[in-house]
């Protein structure tokens, strides 16, 4: 087992789900695991990726970046060979299967073709050629939504949406030996990077930390500082708190890596439910009428009542259900 931290920053096989069965054993298994991983915290969360689960206890969650040994579950969350059935022998539809070129997407066209369903034409399904053919010419293939159809990454994502109390999904990228995949950017959440296949080299760069003071999305040169380098091999797991800025290159072999996004509920979030609660009060028909006098003192009278009312609203059961609607939240954003 090996750690490393630093303060300064649908298609067919085993792993597919059959909507039939997903309402069901899936449901099933992830029920019987939800008594014990409900509101159980990071650090359980963190157990559950580890290898070792004594290396939970020293992970610097949400203040630097690490590097540890993946559990056996999560290191076959997804394999190589899913990849090729995928693009072979399922119904992939654009852009649940999508590519990047120099930080560009690949247009639709370039990845898909036309299947005839019931005699019916029907686009956007993912051709396996021409995706293979953007694979050789340097795209980054990103495939989206894991734990909405792929059940490892099912059963993976809605335990540690659980144990975390937030929002978890799965995405999974392939790239060709020497090189780049997307442009230097920040991710709105938490990153678990699970090395599949090959070694991809992570440059990192310093982490705000006000919320404030960043935003997600591509980051410009000149606002880039204190780069360094992580080397992530098969079968480890790449830990990035919310905010660090990254982009990667593939090293001597074809990379393929899952990233586990982890997003918490934000202060945004718990505000407008608070407030939402309180609004409920209101009569929609209430009206602010009269002279501008008479509106301010309204107005007045209102936000006294709503400043009230937030004043008495129960925190413990705020949090509770902020967290839960965090936890129960599906898709990648």
């Amino acid at each position: 087992m090996t750690m490393t931290t630093t303060g300064t920053g649908t298609g067919t096989g085993t792993g597919t789900v059959d909507p039939a069965e997903a309402g069901s054993d899936v449901e099933a298994e992830n029920e019987g695991a939800a008594e014990n991983d409900v509101a159980a915290g990071p650090r359980d969360a963190l157990r559950l990726l580890c290898r070792d689960a004594r290396t939970a206890d020293g992970l610097p969650w949400a203040r630097a970046h690490a590097v540890f040994d993946a559990s056996p579950d999560v290191a076959d969350v997804v394999s190589r060979q899913d990849l090729e059935d995928w693009l072979d022998c399922g119904l992939l539809h654009y852009p649940v299967l999508n590519a990047m070129r120099g930080g560009t997407p690949v247009p639709p066209e370039e990845l898909t073709r036309v299947m005839h369903v019931s005699g019916d034409p029907r686009g956007g399904y993912v051709d396996g050629a021409k995706v293979r053919a953007q694979l050789a010419a340097g795209a980054t293939v990103v495939v989206q939504n894991l734990h909405e159809w792929h059940r490892p990454a099912q059963r993976l994502c809605r335990r540690l949406a659980r144990l975390f109390s937030a929002k978890a999904g799965a995405v999974a990228f392939w790239t060709r030996a020497g090189e780049d995949g997307l442009r230097v950017h920040r991710d709105d959440g938490h990153l678990f990077v699970v090395q599949i296949t090959g070694t991809k080299r992570w440059y990192l760069y310093d982490t705000p930390r006000e919320a404030a003071d960043w935003r997600p999305g591509y980051v410009r040169d000149e606002d880039l500082a204190g780069a360094e380098t992580v080397d992530l091999r098969a079968g480890q797991v790449l830990y990035l708190p919310e905010g660090i800025a990254h982009h990667t290159r593939t090293l001597d072999t074809e990379s393929v890596h899952v990233t586990v996004a982890v997003r918490e509920p934000g202060l945004r979030d718990t505000v407008e439910l608070a407030v939402r609660a309180c609004l409920a009060r209101i009569p929609d028909h209430a009206a602010l009428s009269g002279t501008s006098a008479e509106r301010e003192e309204a107005a007045d009278d209102l936000l006294t009542r709503l400043a009230d009312a937030l004043g008495r609203v129960d925190r413990a059961a705020l949090v509770r259900d902020v967290s839960r609607r965090a936890a129960e939240t599906r898709g990648s954003r």
